[in-house]
């Protein structure tokens, strides 16, 4: 099971327990910093949204050497 797929489980188990963000976090020994950003990711993920980098050229016209930044 991939890492979203788990936290994904992790979410819903989170939800379903009714319980607050602190609250849970300290049950299951997790920070409540890594359930917001899991949250976070879980809910972009669902709204189709995707993380994308772009290549910036500093100083000039790009070259072929596919050197990056």
């Amino acid at each position: 099971m991939r890492g979203s797929e788990k936290w994904a489980v992790r979410i819903t188990e989170f939800k379903e327990s009714g319980k607050s963000q602190r609250v849970w976090c300290r049950e299951q020994g997790i920070k409540r910093s890594t359930l917001r950003y899991w949250l976070e990711r879980t809910y972009e993920e669902a709204e189709g949204k995707q993380v994308r980098f772009a290549r910036i050229v500093i100083g000039g016209e790009p070259d072929d050497s596919n050197k990056t930044i």
